[in-house]
C-alpha cells in the first residue's frame, strides 16, 4: 500500500491546481480573443497602407519609374510592421518590390505567428483617371502579433503565480478550519482511546458541518463518561458487598483473613508484635427467640458501632458471621495494648440499648485475645489461639461477662 496523502496537502494541491488551471483557462481565452482582435486591426492598417502606397506610387507607374517607386516603397514601409511589398503593373508583371530586414530569429517567428494567424496580405489598386494602372500588395511582418503574444505570456505568469499565491492563501485559510478541528478530534479520540480520557471534550469548530460533528462526538463521550462513572459505581458497591458485611457495614470474613495476613506479613517484616482479638454476643439466640431478628439484628448493628467507636486507628474491626467480631490490631501492638481495648470494648458494651419496641437490651461479650507471635506465628494458628481463648472464657465466666482476657495471657 502506498503512503496516504494528508488532508492537508490534498486541499493545497486542490487549490493551487484550480487556481492555475482557472487562471491558464482564463488567460487563454484572454490572448485568443486578443490575437483575433489584433489580427481584425492589422489586416484593417494594412489595407489603409496599400491604399496610401498605391496613391503615392501612382505617378511613379504611370511614366514608368521603377527606381522611384522602390525608393516610395522604402520610405514609406520601413518600421510600418510591413514585411514585403510588391507593386505591379497593368500585366501582373512586377514592377517594383521592397523587401524589410534580413530575416532573423524574431522576424521569423513573428512571419510564421502571422501565417498562423491567417493575417490575409493587403491588395490595393493603382488607377489613373479611372484606368487600372496596376496594383500594390503588403504582407505584415506579424511582429505586432509577436509582441502582443509575449506581453500575454508575460502576464499570463504573472497573473498564475499571482492566482497560485492567493490559492495557498485560501488554501491554508480552509486548512484552518477543516484540518484544526479534525486534528483536535483526532487527539481526544487517541486519549480516549490510550488513556480512557472521557472527560476531554473537543472544542467547537467554525464550520457548521464541523462543529455538527464535533457536538455530536462530544455528546458520545458524555454518554462514555456517563456509563463509565455507573460501571466504576456498580464496581465499588460489587467490591463493597463482596467485603463488608451487608447488616453492619463492617468488613466480612474474606476482607478479614486479607487484613489479618496483611498485618502479620507487616508485623513479621518489622519484627514487631500485633494482635488478634474474637469477641462473641452472649445470649444472642435468646434475645432473637425473646425479641425478634429485627431486635438481633439491632443489637449486632450496636455492637458493631460501638467496637469501631473503640479500635485504634489502622485497626480493623470486622464480622466474622452470626454474632462474632474480630479485631485486628495492626503492628505495633502488645497484649498491654490488646487488654486495654478490650477493656474499652468491654465497657462500651456496658450501656443498654433501647429497642424501638421499647424493650431494653443489656450487651455482653466474651473476647479472647491472640498476640502475634507469642500465641501464633501465621494466620492460622493465631486464629486457634485467639477462638480457644474465646470460649476458654465462655467456659470458665458461664457467659456472665464481656471481658476476660486470662487464656489470651498465657
Amino acid at each position: 500500500m502506498g503512503r496516504s496523502s494528508s488532508l492537508r496537502g490534498v486541499v493545497r494541491r486542490a487549490h493551487l491546481g484550480m487556481a492555475l488551471m482557472a487562471m491558464a483557462l482564463a488567460g487563454s481565452l484572454l490572448l485568443l480573443a486578443g490575437l483575433v482582435a489584433l489580427r481584425v486591426h492589422l489586416e484593417n492598417n494594412l489595407q489603409l497602407m496599400a491604399r496610401s502606397v498605391a496613391y503615392t506610387v501612382e505617378a511613379a507607374v504611370v511614366f514608368k519609374d521603377a527606381e522611384e517607386a522602390g525608393q516610395a516603397l522604402a520610405r514609406m514601409l520601413a518600421r510600418e510592421g510591413v514585411a514585403r511589398a510588391v507593386v505591379r503593373d497593368a500585366e501582373g508583371a512586377v514592377f517594383a518590390q521592397w523587401q524589410g530586414a534580413a530575416p532573423g530569429l524574431r522576424a521569423r517567428t513573428g512571419q510564421a505567428l502571422a501565417r498562423l494567424a491567417l493575417l490575409a496580405p493587403a491588395v490595393a489598386h493603382i488607377r489613373y483617371e479611372g484606368a487600372p494602372m496596376g496594383t500594390v500588395e503588403l504582407r505584415g511582418d506579424g511582429q505586432a502579433l509577436l509582441n502582443f503574444v509575449l506581453t500575454g505570456l508575460v502576464a499570463l505568469l504573472a497573473c498564475t503565480a499571482v492566482s497560485g499565491a492567493v490559492g495557498l492563501l485560501l488554501a491554508r485559510r480552509m486548512l484552518r478550519d477543516m484540518v484544526t478541528p479534525l486534528q483536535a478530534l483526532a487527539q481526544v479520540a487517541r486519549a480516549v482511546r490510550r488513556e480512557r480520557a472521557t472527560g476531554l471534550r473537543v472544542p467547537p469548530a467554525r464550520l457548521a458541518e464541523l462543529r455538527e460533528l464535533g457536538d455530536d462526538f462530544n455528546a458520545l463521550l458524555g454518554e462514555l463518561e456517563d456509563r463509565e462513572a455507573l460501571l466504576q459505581q456498580k464496581n465499588a458497591e460489587l467490591q463493597q458487598r463482596a467485603l463488608h458485611d451487608s447488616l453492619t457495614g463492617l468488613p466480612n470474613r474474606a476482607s478479614f483473613e486479607q487484613h489479618l495476613q496483611a498485618a502479620i506479613a507487616r508485623a513479621r517484616g518489622a519484627g514487631q508484635a500485633m494482635a488478634l482479638l474474637f469477641i462473641d454476643c452472649d445470649r444472642f439466640k435468646q434475645v432473637n427467640d425473646t425479641h425478634g431478628h429485627a431486635a438481633g439484628d439491632a443489637l449486632l448493628i450496636e455492637v458493631a458501632r460501638r467496637l469501631q467507636a473503640q479500635v485504634r486507628a489502622g485497626d480493623v474491626a470486622a464480622r466474622l458471621g452470626g454474632d462474632e467480631f474480630a479485631v485486628v490490631m495492626a503492628p505495633p501492638a502488645t497484649q498491654a495494648d490488646a487488654q486495654a481495648l478490650a477493656g474499652r470494648v468491654a465497657a462500651a458494651m456496658r450501656e443498654p440499648l433501647v429497642l424501638e419496641s421499647g424493650g431494653v437490651l443489656r450487651p455482653q461479650m466474651s473476647a479472647g485475645v491472640a498476640v502475634f507471635p507469642q500465641q501464633g506465628g501465621d494466620m492460622e494458628s493465631l486464629l486457634h489461639s485467639a477462638d480457644a481463648a474465646m470460649y476458654e472464657v465462655k467456659a470458665r465466666r458461664g457467659r456472665r461477662t464481656t471481658d476476660v482476657y486470662e487464656r489470651a495471657q498465657r
